[in-house]
């Protein structure tokens, strides 16, 4: 019927989209002759989806509303965005994409550590599950990495850890600007973005990256290209997913998340060979598996979250979350800035 054939349309745009946006930055780090910026790459990431911020916010009221929470909050916000992306782009210089990929998924591991060690929180076993196969998963591809890749460096996996944990302060952070102060998610990912872009900046500075970045992207203005295109696909694979998630719910977009992040590790060996080794096998294998269980703790969650008033929505389309505040069963919303793409 029209209804499920929405829904297989609106899961392929996104499928298709991230997808070609994970190609695109896996050929820039891979295949463009002398990349050694990935800095640049978050910043100009951070540029793209402050800009459509913007624009949907001038567009969505017409004027510019009164700032809703602190900016010292927003300031936090911005630098574990900022410190999150940027750590995450790094890590692919020392691990490949699939590796990398599998380990970023992973944040999982330090929300399960805040949650026990710092919020003093009782942890479902279904989360320990699949949080001992993330990490098992992330060893066992990074073992094959290191016996078949001379590219291989350890270093990535701190990096990745690091990332993980900026994750995750930012996701409790961002929780409290939507929750606690009612932000909309407009303003929310205009300053997260937009001063992450500025936290991004100072480091480009200090690493003396900016000005070899600038003279490298003028000669090549084809890189730069497929660098926007990137950011620009990977932002509207995240409108189609809010789309998906307003019309068939948040279980549906998380199941669709979550085969997509499967797809991506798949995809990145067909259309990147990589020399092979059996424990990317099992690597990968406990990955889908830990991605099943993880689908199955996101199904339970949005099934409490459909019985309260107005519940928030939380997909995650790998590195970056979709947040909402106002879906109910039907996917009714409120009209205005709280139909904004927040992205963090």
């Amino acid at each position: 019927d029209a209804h499920s054939r929405r829904f297989v349309e609106m899961s392929a745009a996104f499928m298709l989209l991230m997808g070609m946006s994970c190609y695109i930055e896996e050929w820039i780090f891979r295949s463009l002759p002398g990349f050694d910026f990935y800095w640049t790459v978050a910043f100009v990431e951070l540029g793209v989806f402050a800009a459509a911020a913007a624009v949907q916010r001038h567009l969505g009221s017409g004027k510019v509303a009164p700032r809703s929470a602190p900016m010292r909050l927003y300031w936090a916000s911005a630098i574990c965005l900022a410190m999150s992306q940027s750590l995450g782009k790094e890590a692919y210089r020392h691990l490949n994409y699939a590796t990398g990929t599998i380990v970023k998924s992973g944040k999982l591991v330090p929300t399960i550590a805040i949650s026990v060690l710092w919020l003093r929180r009782s942890v479902p076993a279904a989360e320990w599950v699949a949080a001992v196969l993330l990490v098992t998963s992330a060893g066992l591809m990074a073992l094959g990495e290191s016996a078949v890749e001379v590219s291989f460096n350890p270093i990535g996996l701190v990096i990745s850890l690091a990332q993980l944990v900026f994750a995750a302060m930012l996701g409790n952070i961002q929780e409290r600007i939507l929750r606690d102060y009612n932000a909309p998610i407009g303003e929310a990912m205009l300053y997260s973005n937009g001063l992450g872009m500025l936290v991004v900046f100072v480091f480009l500075v200090a690493k003396q990256e900016l000005a070899p970045a600038t003279a490298y992207f003028s000669e090549q203005p084809t890189a730069m290209l497929m660098l926007l295109l990137r950011s620009a696909t990977f932002f509207a694979g995240g409108l189609a997913v809010t789309s998906l998630t307003k019309d068939f719910g948040t279980a549906a977009a998380t199941a669709v998340g979550t085969a997509r992040k499967s797809l991506t590790v798949l995809l990145s060996f067909a259309l990147f060979p990589k020399p092979f080794h059996i424990n990317y096998v099992y690597g990968v294998v406990a990955f889908l598996v830990a991605d099943l269980v993880y689908l199955h703790i996101s199904l339970a969650k949005a099934a409490a979250r459909a019985a309260q008033d107005r519940p928030k929505l939380h997909v995650d389309i790998g590195g970056y979350q979709i947040v909402g505040r106002g879906a109910d069963e039907k996917g009714a919303r409120k009209s205005g800035t709280d139909d904004d793409l927040h992205e963090v």
